[in-house]
């Protein structure tokens, strides 16, 4: 009993790293690695590998993103294998969207039939589960093998990687999600920067032709008109995008707690099966019925908790999500409101040694647009995440907000690395970003400033040197009109 109280206490754990590792996370393969070592801390995982199929490319093709294996050789990652149905366990596996384990015999028996069936070395135990998108279909598979008859899987060890895949398959769709969306943003920056270059050039050509100037004063009017409503549309998509990875993180935060549920029902119910049994036998002493009810103790207070916690993720992302998207005004505490924003942030804050203050007075009721405010404190928090400190670096945000008469002073500061003053003179202009190719898209500023100016109707002052950090303080009045 004691040993299935620790493998619990094992699992839980891997679960939450597997969560932690997800949240900060951007490269598949690293993540897919730490899977690897977590699982081989449960059960025997010398040979792990995943495929994922490829959307782009034709039907029915998997690339292996990860494969460590004492036999076979890695194929190349970007090598495309197709796998058809009744070809392999793999195949088989993706085809149906259920898990399955294969020993040697009834992998050799298969080969019999059929001289292709599998590739590589046949293993004496197999197991695979597969990885499923929003709507259950397959994305790829998880695959461990052994070939050393010593190293079989139990029932027990195939319900556990089951567990483990279901949450290897919500944090893959995260990542993927959340790259989608910034390829798409990527692309379309890239697209309008190529406009604005090609407008420039007319703009050249219009002072040099002064025979044809009121013809193409009318053209470059059109054109700009054509730039603002496609920076519109862009901003649009950066809100969108910001929203979208918003949601991937919040949804694989709950799944973690969920998930420890779970499991911890599904150990109180086989300690329940085996306590009867042994009351049935007659064999059910004092210490066996205390150590039942530490485990029922364990395990009610591990489902209160995670429970609790994930009513909070969702209360919180749901007030959120619905502000940011909505153009309404509504009463609201400052106070309860930036905590609730800061509570869906988690996800992106995981992970990283920075840590948040927050000194902001109970009694600021607003009547305004806490989507706006939401936008903002976000935009605020990821661009300091993102541009001010580096990779592990420790860090300290503060958030200040204050009453003055009708108006509210709010103070936002990070320790990070700051800007000089060239930096500082672009910070709000479209576009202007210091992480060109690597997931800036040069709006987040911009956005910040448009908000506080027109829906919160304030006003905004930056200050920041190099080593200093970076300081906004904004003002805006408690009661926007209309």
């Amino acid at each position: 009993m004691e040993d299935r109280l620790a493998r619990l206490e094992a699992v839980q754990a891997i679960l939450l790293e597997i969560g932690r590792k997800s949240g900060s996370c951007t490269d598949i393969s690293e993540f897919l690695q730490s899977v690897h070592a977590a699982l081989g801390r449960i059960m025997y995982a010398a040979n792990f590998f995943v495929a994922l199929s490829d959307h782009e490319g034709p039907a029915n093709h998997v690339r292996f993103v990860y494969f460590v294996d004492e036999v076979d050789a890695a194929p190349a990652r970007d090598e495309l294998f197709e796998l058809a149905d009744g070809e392999s366990p793999t195949a088989a596996v993706i085809a149906s969207g259920r898990p399955m384990a294969m020993t040697a015999a009834e992998h050799v028996s298969k080969r019999l039939d059929n001289a292709a069936f599998g590739i590589g070395t046949i293993a004496e135990h197999w197991m695979g589960c597969p990885l499923l998108d929003q709507e259950h279909q397959a994305l790829g598979a998880m695959v461990i093998q052994s070939y050393d008859r010593q190293h079989t899987f139990s029932g027990e060890d195939q319900a556990l990687f089951a567990l483990i895949a279901d949450f290897v398959s919500a944090a893959l769709r995260g990542l993927q999600s959340v790259d989608r969306l910034e390829r798409a943003v990527q692309d379309r920056t890239a697209l309008l920067a190529h406009e604005v270059a090609e407008r420039r050039r007319a703009e050249d050509e219009i002072r040099h032709a002064n025979d044809a100037l009121e013809e193409q004063n009318a053209a470059l009017e059109n054109a700009l008109t054509s730039l603002k409503d496609a920076q519109g549309e862009l901003v649009r998509q950066e809100k969108l995008a910001s929203l979208g990875r918003l949601v991937a993180g919040v949804a694989h935060e709950i799944n973690t707690p969920l998930g420890i549920c779970v499991t911890a029902t599904s150990h109180l119910v086989e300690e329940l099966k085996l306590t009867r049994a042994d009351m049935a036998a007659g064999i059910l002493d004092e210490d066996g019925l205390n150590q039942f009810f530490d485990i029922v103790h364990q395990s009610l207070r591990i489902m209160t908790t995670n429970t609790q916690r994930a009513a909070a993720l969702v209360r919180s992302f749901k007030q959120v999500a619905v502000d940011q998207s909505s153009d309404d005004i509504r009463s609201f505490n400052l106070r309860k409101y930036l905590d609730e924003v800061l509570l869906s942030l988690q996800p992106k804050l995981k992970g990283k040694p920075v840590t948040i203050d927050i000194d902001c007075d109970d009694n600021i009721n607003m009547a305004s647009f806490p989507g706006a405010v939401s936008q903002v404190l976000t935009n605020m928090v990821v661009n300091s995440l993102v541009h001010g400190f580096d990779e592990g670096q420790p860090g300290r945000i503060k958030i200040t907000g204050k009453v003055d008469g009708d108006f509210v002073n709010f103070d936002y500061s990070d320790d990070g690395v700051g800007m000089d003053t060239s930096t500082l003179g672009q910070l709000f202009d479209p576009f202007y970003t210091t992480k060109r190719g690597t997931g800036g898209s040069g709006l987040g500023a911009h956005i910040l400033f448009n908000l506080v100016t027109g829906a919160l109707g304030g006003t905004v002052k930056v200050a920041s040197a190099p080593g200093m950090g970076l300081h906004y303080k904004l003002r805006f009045p408690k009661v926007k009109r209309k």
